[in-house]
């Protein structure tokens, strides 16, 4: 079935709250969306989050390429996906926002042309998995008392930011297992802030708590130095700016692996087709997944929960972006109650338009 019609624009949508990780602050957040509408009328949706500092690329530089890209995509036959896909890769490698948009809408477009949701398309291996809810860096006050809101609105997992200053750092995550020890689990998130002393340092004074996850502690160009520190601390320790594609991923699984834990993101690697190569990687390398977002449209987080539940690698969710939102352009796409998320069974992404 051909594609007729590709319709691209972009949303700044506001944040409920203004949002702190190390180094920055964020009010809102712009998004751009993709409309695709074969020649009998199914439409395929896809939505990406452009960042420079996550990949380079502007909101505006991602809009004005999706936008000439869009015009190659006229004609094609959905289900030729190796000349679609080989136009990605050829037109949109370096910007995977919108390669990633693309790609959704393409799936979206793929498994309501079978009659299915995209998870039974791609094929299932999680029916429902916790999403940790974040606390971006913020006092010791206000992280004690956002956190004690999402454990009493049911969340039994957070992600705290950290990175700024390593003793507060400890103070405020041992407060939190204080908080309720033996039901939440608590994964913290450097954002690239530490240094090795840093990461030994936080190591020593929290690991027998239980700590969960540690993401990026290092920066990007010191994935080398993880090798510094024992089998257990990097066994919990997740690669996320470290990890973009798949060919990040081949070099992560050289032995010894500095990450135990890889953090898949579709604004990172360019989409589904990409991080389910990824997910190849980690499953036949015994390397654990953790799929997470920036602020984000529902049909990209409904998009990477679909690719989530489809590997049998995945062991961790950080799905929590559009929580952030106080608008946005669909409805629907996954149910999540009391932090357990799960797809809604309708077909495709399983998203629809606003009213």
């Amino acid at each position: 079935m051909k594609i007729e019609q590709a319709n691209i624009f972009k949303h700044d949508m506001q944040l409920k709250a203004p949002w702190a990780i190390a180094g920055r602050v964020m009010e809102s957040v712009e998004n751009i969306f993709i409309e695709l509408t074969t020649e009998k009328g199914i439409i395929g949706l896809g939505s990406g989050a452009p960042s420079p500092e996550v990949a380079g690329e502007s909101v505006e530089e991602s809009y004005e390429t999706i936008k000439h890209f869009s015009k190659n995509l006229i004609g094609i036959n959905v289900e030729n996906t190796n000349h679609i896909f080989e136009l990605l890769e050829n037109n949109l490698k370096h910007f995977p926002a919108a390669r990633s948009a693309v790609d959704m809408a393409i799936y979206d477009l793929l498994s309501k042309l079978e009659n299915k949701s995209l998870i039974d398309f791609l094929g299932r291996s999680h029916k429902t998995l916790p999403t940790s809810i974040t606390i971006g860096v913020s006092s010791f006050k206000k992280t004690i008392d956002d956190a004690k809101t999402h454990i009493d609105n049911g969340f039994s997992h957070l992600k705290i930011k950290i990175g700024e200053n390593v003793d507060e750092d400890i103070e405020k995550v041992s407060a939190l297992f204080d908080l309720s020890p033996d039901s939440v689990a608590i994964r913290v998130d450097a954002n690239r802030g530490y240094s090795l002393k840093d990461l030994e340092k936080f190591y020593d004074r929290t690991h027998h708590l239980g700590l969960e996850l540690i993401e990026q502690p290092l920066e990007v160009n010191k994935d080398k130095e993880m090798l510094n520190f024992s089998d257990d601390i990097r066994a919990i320790c997740v690669a996320d700016e470290s990890l973009h594609s798949p060919d990040d991923a081949i070099a992560l699984v050289s032995n010894p692996k500095p990450f135990g834990v890889f953090n898949i993101k579709l604004m990172k690697c360019g989409g589904i087709h990409q991080a389910l190569k990824i997910a190849t990687i980690a499953e036949n390398e015994g390397i654990g997944l953790m799929w997470g977002c920036m602020d984000e449209s529902k049909i990209s987080i409904a998009a990477a929960l679909h690719a989530a539940f489809s590997s049998s690698a995945t062991q961790y969710i950080d799905l929590d972006g559009f929580f952030d939102l106080g608008w946005d352009l669909v409805s629907g796409g996954y149910i999540c109650k009391n932090g357990m998320m799960r797809t809604n069974g309708e077909l495709g992404l399983g998203v629809y338009y606003n009213e």
